[in-house]
């Protein structure tokens, strides 16, 4: 039994808090809740601002806004999330940033199109015409990168433009990226064998990037050698190229024969109203070799140039049997350096849907893919 005077001690096991100690405790509590609240908001705003690329989740809101900040109208966002939807693509928002995902994508659409028997053939150009329109606005303004300075940036198998200073323009592609000098496949001249220049000879080379712009170096001819079977010019490397100017069209060297047509302006009073009208003066019939083409114009070799302010009809074959009709104006000529005749720059003022669509091909390289849509109807 306890003895009464134990059981009225008063004993003090844990210290009682004073109001300094209760306190501080309050204020870090609070400085802890604080820190919370404020990590949990800057979360959500990193969140909130996180680019939609690293996203897994697709937000249709999302896409749509930086559709419509790239350029794209509504008929041809409508048209890209149909492609994004039935070709299941894992990461939609790559499409803005990623060339080869968006080509794959269009390629398709396009396939999809000519394999669709129900379609009126001017509903088929008009679509496919949209979706070539995407490839052009996403190219010509979605975010660019910063450019290259050397040549040593250069990947196998990149398209050249080579001009000797003798004149002339040849195309080639790089065969080797090595450490001093660059390997670029020689040109064939006309009798098929490759062209070859004294060592020493200063060429012009300019070349399209892809997403980018284009360039242009200057270099000499070092040797020749043969690179995977294929004969090579060897040339120096360049740390000062010259980035030109972004095109509102990509240009591809196309390198075929034409004939070109003046078109002459008859102009006839009647009344008060003075009626216009354009004669092509087909026996006038001028021979042509077409440089590069785009889906605003192309570049011409002739010995007989028109002047610059000429209109004309021009006549071509991208494939063969299937001939393509523009009508353009000369912007400007240019003569050739030891070479009679120039090079027109022309500009495409009237072509058919059809053609417009076959020189859209051609420059975006877009061929028949393994797989296609499920269907190439108008996207509800």
């Amino acid at each position: 039994m306890i003895p009464w005077v134990l059981l009225q001690g008063r004993y003090q096991f844990l210290p009682t808090a004073d109001n300094r100690t209760t306190s501080l405790f309050v204020l870090i509590a609070g400085a802890v809740v604080l820190l919370l609240v404020v990590g949990g908001v800057v979360a959500s705003r990193s969140r909130r601002y996180l680019d939609p690329e690293s996203r897994r989740k697709y937000s249709r809101l999302v896409f749509q806004k930086m559709a419509r900040n790239i350029g794209l109208a509504k008929i041809h966002i409508d048209y890209l999330e149909y492609l994004v939807r039935v070709c299941k693509v894992q990461q939609p928002f790559l499409v803005f940033s990623n060339p080869g995902l968006l080509d794959d994508l269009l390629r398709k659409g396009i396939y999809s199109l000519q394999q669709n028997a129900a379609l009126k053939p001017e509903d088929r150009e008009k679509r496919m015409g949209h979706l070539f329109q995407i490839k052009q606005i996403i190219e010509r303004n979605a975010k660019r990168g910063i450019g290259i300075k050397s040549t040593s940036f250069l990947k196998i198998g990149q398209g050249l433009a080579l001009s000797p200073q003798a004149g002339g323009q040849y195309q080639c592609r790089v065969m080797s990226n090595m450490r001093d000098l660059l390997a670029v496949s020689s040109p064939a001249g006309e009798s098929g064998t490759a062209v070859r220049w004294p060592r020493g000879t200063r060429v012009k080379l300019s070349f399209w990037r892809e997403g980018d712009a284009g360039y242009g170096f200057e270099s000499k001819v070092v040797a020749y050698d043969t690179i995977k079977g294929v004969p090579c010019i060897l040339i120096q490397h360049s740390k000062s190229l010259r980035r030109a100017q972004q095109r509102k069209f990509r240009r591809s060297p196309l390198n075929r024969p034409c004939f070109i047509y003046p078109v002459h302006i008859v102009e006839r009073q009647e009344g008060r109203t003075t009626e216009r009208k354009a004669l092509v003066q087909t026996a006038r019939r001028l021979l042509g070799h077409l440089l590069d083409i785009s889906a605003g114009g192309c570049s011409i070799s002739s010995l007989s140039p028109l002047p610059a302010g000429s209109l004309c009809k021009l006549e071509f074959e991208i494939r063969r049997q299937s001939r393509i009709v523009v009508f353009g104006k000369v912007k400007r000529t240019r003569g050739l350096k030891s070479q009679h005749g120039g090079v027109m720059h022309l500009m495409f003022t009237t072509l058919s849907s059809q053609h417009l669509n076959q020189i859209y091909t051609f420059v975006y390289g877009y061929s028949p893919p393994g797989s296609s849509p499920h269907s190439a109807a108008r996207p509800r």
